[in-house]
């Protein structure tokens, strides 16, 4: 779980001396040498991340980091990745350059030093082949990929079988471990997401419960569970309208089951109210997120709704309320 992972990175030394013990357990070293891998340490990493994506769905899914409670009641307007991508038989070498990019970036905003900074800097060039350029803020970014188990699985082998790097093998595992512990982030992420496409747009609903309020301190019957979802509001780059996105409309339901749950929903109507005080105009290959929350008397219960969207010219400038 991911609790013994985040023990290997504080205890490295640790992790290497089991993985030495533990060769017999592996296939044979021959068998990997032929694919390019040779070191006994990397081989059980590679081995590790290699069971890590065979348990994400084989269809495309969103690559996205767990939610953050600071970035609640935030929003943005970027680029999707996807915008970029080609048709042709560079299709491949562009989606591993975008996973590539998208682990570096995470990796980036990760509460690291300088240190790290070229280790990282220094893995993304000899797995790309050229320099990593993240000028301004990450918030200018999409932190965000549609992926797939296959396209992880192409760039995982592209990146390990890497033939002249001039990171030590050690800088390589540290940062193996990190996408090994990104990785069980993003299959958790899939049990709690819903996808929804229409119309050439694509929403793509996530929720996480971030920790209980009560308004009196020993009274179990105000205890409320916190939620916070992002939502992530896509037109699709095939799609050929621009489209303003102008309010929602929520119904929150408590779980039917649960002994404190009360009998009515909460119904959110603001058709013209835009979200969290946006009303984002989306180009075609645009990306509107945003994050925001609710209270529920029971630990579980669901949501649904609809966004309200119209239809204007290319070039419409975003309102905020």
């Amino acid at each position: 779980d991911e609790e013994k992972i985040l023990l290997s990175v504080s205890h490295y030394q640790d992790m290497l001396c089991s993985i030495t013990k533990n060769v017999r357990r592996m296939a044979p070293i021959s068998t990997f040498s032929r694919r390019g891998i040779s070191d006994v340490a990397t081989i059980r990493l590679y081995r590790i991340l290699i069971r890590q994506l065979q348990i994400l769905p084989s269809h495309s899914f969103l690559l996205q980091t767990p939610i953050n409670p600071k970035d609640y009641g935030r929003a943005r307007l970027i680029r999707s990745v996807s915008q970029q991508a080609p048709s042709d038989e560079r299709k491949s070498e562009f989606e591993t350059s975008s996973l590539c990019k998208l682990f570096a970036r995470w990796f980036l905003v990760d509460g690291i030093d300088s240190d790290e900074e070229g280790s990282i800097l220094r893995w993304y060039k000899d797995s790309v082949g050229e320099e990593f350029h993240n000028e301004g803020d990450h918030d200018d970014f999409d932190m965000c990929l549609w992926s797939s188990r296959g396209m992880l699985l192409s760039a995982l082998r592209s990146c390990f079988r890497v033939e002249t790097s001039t990171l030590p093998a050690i800088e390589k595992h540290r940062l193996a471990i990190k996408a090994s512990i990104y990785l069980q982030n993003v299959s958790s992420m899939q049990e709690r997401s819903s996808v929804s496409t229409k119309d050439g747009l694509s929403i793509v609903a996530t929720s996480s419960c971030i920790g209980t309020a009560s308004s009196g301190i020993t009274n179990n019957q105000d205890m409320k569970h916190r939620f916070a979802y992002r939502i992530r509001v896509e037109n699709l780059p095939e799609n050929d309208k621009t489209v303003q996105l102008l309010g929602r409309s929520w119904m929150i339901n408590e779980d039917p089951v649960g002994i404190m749950a009360t009998t009515e929903p909460v119904v959110v109507d603001a058709p013209t109210g835009g979200a969290v005080g946006h009303l984002p105009v989306l180009e075609p290959g645009y990306v509107f997120e945003y994050m925001s929350g609710c209270e529920l008397a029971t630990k579980t219960g669901t949501m649904e709704g609809k966004f309200h969207m119209a239809i204007v010219p290319s070039g419409t400038t975003s309102a905020i309320v």
